[in-house]
């Protein structure tokens, strides 16, 4: 099976320093593959080149056989790459339904004119993502906070928005930058299970940014780790849980004590 994401050669300098040197990964259709590494590694920065938030100073980006490397992010969203962010980006003083809807709007194909004489078919494309994002509420049980306010919510629950926001664009490929951070055990052992619902669900192929161990070995099919921007180890989770420059760079005794 051919690659659905294809990054060869991947770099990003700045002003000299090299942040991200020679990534390489093919992610097939519906895998799930976790990118590891301390702060500092590189992981965001890799994102941030797949996304258009960066453009790479070396390398290839191709979704589907199309080339990324010089497209805007609302060009790479349309074409069904979404993420979530380390630090969450919510659209804090609109209601929780509002900020799904959103999402949705990267493929509206109505313009101004619609807009303006309320057309039929501008009233039907706002009722299918008035319902689509109703039934995306309920996959994490938000539908009852629906007219609140984003910046209300409690943490956790800002953290699933926005996962649920990527969702409504439709994405062939998601990325998510530490899901968890900030969740306790039980919202943490919950994500897990809806990760891997999602992904059957939506057909999604996911590259996944996290700190949790006990997460990413759980529901990774296969890890690549980085260090200072070079990948230093990949393969499945029992892999890189035996690797002995990953232990010691990076998991220490916290993979072991889970064993």
């Amino acid at each position: 099976m051919s690659a659905l994401l294809h990054i060869s050669s991947l770099t990003m300098r700045f002003a000299g320093l090299v942040a991200v040197s020679i990534f390489n990964l093919d992610l097939k259709k519906n895998e799930l593959v976790g990118l590891i590494g301390p702060n500092g590694a590189g992981k965001t920065t890799v994102f941030n080149m797949l996304t258009g938030v960066y453009k790479p100073t070396e390398g290839k980006i191709t979704l589907n056989e199309i080339r990324l490397n010089d497209l805007k992010p609302h060009n790479i969203t349309r074409l069904g790459m979404a993420r979530t962010f380390q630090n969450i980006r919510l659209f804090k003083d609109l209601s929780v339904l509002d900020n799904v809807r959103l999402g949705h709007h990267i493929h509206f194909k109505y313009g101004l004119l619609a807009t303006a004489l309320q057309t039929q078919h501008l009233y039907n494309e706002e009722l299918s993502t008035h319902e689509h994002s109703l039934e995306l509420l309920k996959i994490f049980d938000l539908e009852k906070y629906k007219a609140l306010q984003a910046k209300n919510l409690p943490y956790g629950a800002q953290r699933k928005l926005e996962i649920l926001r990527a969702l409504a664009t439709q994405p062939k490929v998601l990325l998510l930058d530490e899901p968890a951070a900030g969740l306790n055990h039980k919202e943490t052992e919950e994500l897990m299970e809806t990760i891997q619902k999602l992904r059957q669900e939506f057909d999604l192929t996911i590259l996944l940014i996290e700190h949790d161990m006990k997460l990413v070995m759980g529901i990774c099919e296969r890890i690549l780790v980085l260090d200072h921007g070079e990948t230093i180890a990949q393969g499945k989770p029992k892999e890189i849980q035996s690797n002995p420059v990953v232990i010691k760079a990076y998991l220490g005794e916290t993979v072991e004590h889970d064993q």
